[in-house]
């Protein structure tokens, strides 16, 4: 049954593994290494869907969307903000924003670890390295006074991204603000003031 389900799944997915911000992380590519076919027996065009501009946090890539919905569920269950919604019937349908309206969250970052397919990728930081190529310490948020669990990513001792971490006493998954994602790049940025100057 999970061959099938595959088999479907990847019918309109494209090959885009190799330059893929997902790759090494995505879930379709674990879930077909190992239950996926070798054989093909669609052989229709794969479709295609225009990018959408949902922000300044968040890069689309819908062609590779699966419809999974954990964006649009996010978005209206932790988030609060119902902007998000799944457009269309059948073959024509596609995630978006309703009436081109940009998705505003304080959490919005935070479907870019939802995605299991990489078709909702960081904008400000793409291609920054495969997962097998960053090294990971955990931390504690620094921006706000939550004290909420992180992990810090490093690729020649330079931090290139911050996720939420799993808190082990709870064992559940904790969402972290768009500050707390993206903050590391003000902190570290070459035109930021490191001493005061006396006039």
């Amino acid at each position: 049954a999970r061959e099938n389900i595959l088999e479907f799944l990847l019918l309109n997915h494209p090959l885009d593994c190799p330059i893929c911000d997902q790759g090494g992380e995505c879930d379709l590519q674990d879930q077909s290494f190992f239950f996926g076919i070798t054989k093909k027996r669609f052989y229709s065009f794969k479709r295609f869907v225009s990018d959408k501009n949902i922000g300044p946090i968040v890069k689309t890539l819908m062609t590779r969307c699966i419809h999974c919905t954990r964006c649009v569920r996010f978005a209206s269950e932790i988030a609060g903000v119902g902007n998000l919604g799944i457009f269309g019937r059948g073959l024509s349908s596609e995630i978006g924003t309703y009436v081109t309206k940009v998705f505003k969250s304080e959490l919005s970052g935070n479907v870019v670890d939802l995605c299991p397919v990489g078709a909702l990728t960081a904008k400000p930081y793409p291609f920054l390295g495969r997962s097998w190529e960053l090294k990971s310490v955990n931390s504690i948020d620094f921006s706000d006074g939550f004290g909420t669990n992180i992990q810090v990513f490093l690729k020649n001792n330079k931090i290139v991204k911050i996720l939420p971490n799993c808190d082990s006493q709870s064992i559940k998954e904790s969402w972290i603000s768009d500050k707390t994602r993206f903050s590391f790049d003000g902190m570290f940025s070459p035109e930021r003031i490191s001493q005061g100057n006396f006039l």
